[in-house]
């Protein structure tokens, strides 16, 4: 386990021989291992295969990005940010080159005690709303990822598409599930460098 956790690396770069399916599979069903509110697993899985969706999928994130660059044109610090806007848009189109392109996102079926409170009209809805799924994300891909890790294929999480793209969920014909990120899959064709962690103290308390 240890070894796993520790060499675990963002992989952007692939070889273009695919994963053999059952590998993806196996990946799939550790990510279903993970624990979530009340046990109702609301991560899906949803494998994006389709040439025509992909560049849809990329046409929307390129016009996000022209949207934005018009956007904060006269903005403070603008030649900053216009900086970032590109350099996050260059680092997530690799992801229409990978083998295998996930877009993973949760069901409207859950309903935290949370939203029950708000519904009730005994909670403010803020921007909590979603921790609980949002969690449970996140407990999936580790999964994911770490059995990825053993079988020998690399992984790599974008959130970044979605600065571009409001309502990916408009370009899927999906009802019901909100994406929350994008993962790629496969073969590792480059060695990131070991990227230091922050030290023990930093991140550990006792109160």
């Amino acid at each position: 386990m240890d070894k796993l956790i520790h060499g675990r690396r963002s992989i952007r770069k692939y070889t273009q021989e695919p994963p053999p399916e059952e590998w993806i599979k196996k990946m799939i069903l550790a990510a279903m291992r993970a624990p979530s509110p009340t046990h109702s697993q609301p991560v899906r899985f949803i494998r994006i295969l389709s040439p025509a969706l992909k560049e849809e999928l990329h046409e929307a994130m390129r016009r996000g990005r022209e949207n934005l660059l018009q956007a904060i044109a006269h903005a403070a610090s603008a030649n900053r940010l216009k900086n970032w806007v590109k350099a996050y848009f260059r680092y997530s189109e690799f992801m229409f080159h990978a083998p295998v392109l996930f877009a993973v996102g949760t069901t409207a079926t859950f309903v935290s005690l949370s939203e029950r409170l708000f519904r009730a009209g005994m909670r403010e809805q803020g921007h909590k709303k979603h921790r609980d799924v949002d969690i449970a994300v996140g407990l999936a891909l580790k999964g994911y990822l770490l059995k990825g890790e053993e079988l020998g294929l690399g992984s790599c999480i974008l959130t970044a598409p979605l600065i571009f793209i409001e309502d990916p969920e408009t370009i899927f014909p999906l009802k019901g599930v909100e994406i929350k990120c994008f993962v790629t899959t496969g073969y590792p064709d480059e060695e990131p460098d070991y990227i230091k962690r922050k030290d023990f103290d930093e991140i550990y308390r006792e109160l």
